[in-house]
């Protein structure tokens, strides 16, 4: 790796842009949002306070890019995963479903923040339209899958009313880890999430066994 200093100006405050959100990362999981300070954001990071100055305007101008790194993470993975997946629906939803519980994404640390954005969001809205221009892609997404899988289960012909449900147990499945990861680690979220869609549409996927790797 090369050191820091024989870097391009502008790699070099890319490098600390990113240092200093995944500071903000750490310290929000750790405080919460509310004592998550510049001073400790700096201190997380081993930088002075000078350095998150001069890149960042304001902690909010912190606080909303930290949230839109969160966002294209979170957008990039699920859609390289579709991609990787190839043409077939089932396929496809299946890795999307799985990206939302990779390791890159579900981590402890990274839902106890996206939980701090969205419960900040009612007032400042600012964060609400990050996420959602992000989320729009995926809902779109879904819905088509749920569309091309046909009627499901319990619910019929209505995808947007799937896609609903779909979304609703990844969230719920999100809350309960972050809330007590020793009763429901990732793996057997993710097999929660896999059982859903197994009953949600039988013909084309199977229900997972009780052991699943990711």
């Amino acid at each position: 790796m090369a050191k820091t200093e024989d870097l391009p100006a502008s790699r070099i405050r890319q490098e600390r842009r990113r240092q200093l959100i995944e500071a903000t990362i750490e310290s929000i999981a750790k405080r919460g949002f509310a004592e998550t300070t510049l001073s400790a954001v700096t201190a997380e990071a081993g930088l002075s306070h000078g350095v998150v100055n001069f890149h960042f305007e304001s902690k909010e101008q912190l606080l909303i890019d930290t949230l839109g790194f969160l966002a294209e993470e979170h957008f990039d993975h699920w859609r390289r995963a579709m991609e990787k997946a190839g043409d077939a629906p089932a396929k496809r939803m299946e890795a999307l479903v799985r990206a939302d519980f990779a390791p890159a994404v579900c981590s402890r640390k990274k839902l106890a923040v996206w939980f701090a954005f969205w419960g900040q969001a009612k007032h400042r809205p600012i964060y609400l339209d990050i996420h959602s221009r992000h989320d729009a892609a995926r809902r779109e997404n879904l819905v088509a899958l749920c569309s091309a899988l046909g009627p499901a289960a319990g619910v019929g012909a209505a995808p947007e009313r799937t896609a609903t449900l779909i979304e609703a147990v990844i969230d719920g499945l999100w809350l309960q880890m972050m809330l007590d990861p020793e009763a429901l680690d990732r793996r057997e979220a993710l097999a929660a999430a896999l059982a859903q869609l197994a009953a949600l549409y039988p013909d084309h996927f199977q229900t997972p066994p009780a052991s699943i790797d990711r």
